[in-house]
């Protein structure tokens, strides 16, 4: 645009000068001067194009403004808007010694602000460059330097020769067509500067996709790898079960899935540590990963579970030689250092098409038929037979109708209460779910939490246990049971996976209880599959104000390191230590010992399983703070808990 205006500013100039009369002279004037005009918003409009600040363009557009009202003027002033009267009536000779009418005379107040533009224009280019020089920018150069100067130096020339004392040519549009074009040689420059630091954020950014590549890679060989043994884990198994199931379809040969666990690793975990655990686990891998090669799937279920994929043969008799062969492999003793431990394995079997018609069923076939084994005995193996089928099959039916009994409100609370051993008092109702199934009657616990935890409804379950207990016992407190609190278990989902901390305050906000009042009981297992992660989550328990405590305490292994570090109020004694504690003096022994801890830690002891007044008064006798048991009631519906409540105990 300014190379254009320039170029017409040109072109009249020269029809100005060879015009034959002096009105085609003007005429051809009031062009140069529009032209002229034009030159000077294009380079504000330039320099602001450059300029980062938000007033630059705002500037320009009062330049364009007074501009295009100069323009007006001109056309409409009878000798254009630079004079109001001429001293020119004829062709001058220039100094090249042609003729030419060059009009000089009396100047106006517009042309006087006209040149103020222009002198603007000049002084905003200075400032800009020399502020961009202060920052760095690549704008700052010579050339535009050498405009400015231009153009007030053909400013200064253009204004004597429009007052006669030069016979020049307008010369003011050369300073601004030298700065326009000194811009766009450093645009220029800068759009290739700016071409190659695109081209090498590009290579850059192609590299970082290669890394996130090689990254996602690595990081999907993490999900589907056990870290320990360098085997497949779970995902990693079923992805390849899935494709051993649709080669034995196509070849119409018969697929074995064999199930191994390692038995006693617990113990060996708890006496030896887990660094030896971890050892006999990686040399089991190992084992099995040189037995089976290539032809076979080893992985790593979790813990101390294995499994292998056998395929390829016609008949069960193959299967069966595989699988004597790969506990053949397994069976010699396993050295560790310091020891040498023989070691068992339970084992399950099941075979495709024979027991199951899918890579899933086959691999909980194999599961059932490994919990036999382990049922009969460390070391055993168990092939799955028809009587485990309808196991199975309830087991299904039993996971399609528990994800819909939330919902069509089919469990309830039982209640069973904690009494105070010195004053006989009940202190906490301890909430029980049981399922009122349509045709199987009342269903425990026992029997539908792992159904729950494994198929992932156990989160909505435990919300509602929590929200339905709290609701009761604020029922409780408006019949005048101040004082009593409710306990409720947890899951190792709703512990380590659910946003507990989030159910439990609104649960306890919807019924208008303190934190106090609630009392969650975490077994001692679940504890121990993440114990960082278990303390973080019982501190964000206890800020709320919830009592915590330990279930099943003594059931588990390497609890008593954790204990001090557990931010729990109470735990509760195994029944399967108060059972025989009037029968046996190590049972009496652990009793007491547990007493002797809760007090030392400063923390309650609870007792469950009492059933009858000698394991009461042995417990008393200990020093034992709460008791829980047959002896006292069994779990009792919400209403019956109202009465024994009311008439059964007094209340703390």
């Amino acid at each position: 645009m300014l190379c254009l205006t320039f170029a017409l500013f040109q072109l009249s100039n020269v029809r100005q000068l060879v015009a034959p009369g002096l009105a085609a002279a003007i005429a051809a004037h009031k062009w140069v001067n529009f032209f002229s005009l034009l030159l000077v918003p294009q380079v504000w409009y330039l320099l602001a194009s450059l300029d980062a600040r938000k007033w630059a363009f705002r500037l320009t557009y009062a330049v364009a403004l007074v501009t295009f009202t100069l323009a007006a003027i001109n056309f409409a002033a009878p000798f254009g808007y630079r004079f109001s009267a001429l001293s020119t009536v004829a062709p001058g000779e220039l100094m090249w010694g042609d003729p030419g009418f060059l009009l000089a005379g009396e100047t106006t107040a517009a042309y006087a602000v006209n040149r103020l533009l222009s002198i603007g224009a000049a002084v905003y280019a200075a400032m800009f460059c020399i502020r961009v020089r202060r920052e760095r920018a690549r704008f700052s150069n010579r050339l535009v330097w050498a405009s400015v100067v231009l153009i007030i130096v053909t400013t200064a020339l253009g204004g004597a020769t429009d007052a006669g004392l030069l016979q020049l040519p307008y010369l003011s549009g050369f300073g601004f067509l030298f700065l326009a074009a000194s811009y766009l040689l450093l645009v220029r420059r800068e759009a290739t500067q700016r071409m190659t630091e695109k081209i090498r954020i590009s290579a850059a950014l192609e590299l970082e996709v290669e890394s996130h590549k090689r990254a996602s890679l690595r990081f999907e060989h993490a999900l589907t790898n056990d870290a320990l043994t360098r085997l497949p884990n779970r995902a990693g198994a079923l992805e390849k079960l899935h494709a051993m199931f649709v080669q034995s379809e196509s070849n119409l040969t018969r697929m074995g899935v064999l199930l191994l666990d390692l038995d006693r690793l617990a113990i060996i975990n708890g006496t030896r540590g887990y660094e030896a655990g971890n050892q006999l686990l990686v040399e089991a891998a190992q084992r099995l990963r040189q037995h089976c090669g290539r032809r076979m799937l080893v992985a790593r279920l979790g813990s101390a579970r294995f499994v292998v994929g056998i395929v390829g043969h016609k008949t069960w008799a193959g299967i069966e030689s595989d699988v004597e062969g790969i506990l053949a492999a397994i069976k010699p003793p396993f050295s560790i250092p310091g020891t040498v431990l023989n070691m068992t394995f339970s084992a399950g079997v099941a075979v495709y098409p024979d027991h199951a018609s899918s890579a899933e069923d086959l691999l909980a076939s194999a599961a059932l038929a490994l919990h036999q084994a382990r049922d009969a005995g460390p070391g055993n193996l168990r092939v799955f037979h028809p009587a485990l089928q309808q196991s199975l099959n309830e087991r299904i039916g039993l996971e399609a109708e528990l994800k819909d009994a939330l919902e069509k409100e089919q469990f309830v609370l039982h209640y069973q209460p904690q009494v105070c051993a010195a004053s006989d008092r009940v202190v906490c109702m301890e909430a029980l779910i049981r399922w009122h199934h349509p045709t199987l009657g009342l269903v425990m616990p026992d029997k539908f939490i792992p159904l729950a935890e494994a198929t992932g409804v156990i989160a909505a379950i435990g919300s509602w246990v929590i929200d339905a207990a709290c609701r009761q016992l604020a029922s409780w407190r408006e019949n005048g049971f101040t004082e009593v609190r409710v306990a409720v278990n947890l899951s190792a989902q709703q512990l380590l996976v659910s946003d507990l901390g989030d159910t439990v305050q609104s649960a306890l906000q919807r019924a208008g209880l303190r934190g106090a009042d609630l009392e969650l009981e975490i077994t001692e297992s679940v504890l121990m599959q993440d114990p960082q992660r278990s303390i973080e989550r019982l501190e964000a328990l206890r800020r709320l104000g919830v009592r915590l405590s330990i279930d099943d305490f003594g059931t588990g292994y390497s609890s008593l390191g954790y204990l001090k570090l557990l931010p729990v109020h109470a735990f509760k004694l195994d029944r399967s230590f108060v059972r025989d504690i009037g029968k046996s003096a190590k049972d009496l022994e652990i009793c007491a010992t547990a007493v002797g801890l809760a007090r030392n830690l400063g923390l309650e002891l609870v007792a469950e399983g009492v059933e009858d007044a000698l394991q009461a008064a042995q417990l008393r006798k200990l020093g034992c703070h709460l008791l829980q048991g047959y002896y006292f009631a069994r779990p009792l519906a919400a209403y019956a808990a109202k009465d024994f409540l009311a008439n059964g105990r007094k209340v703390a």
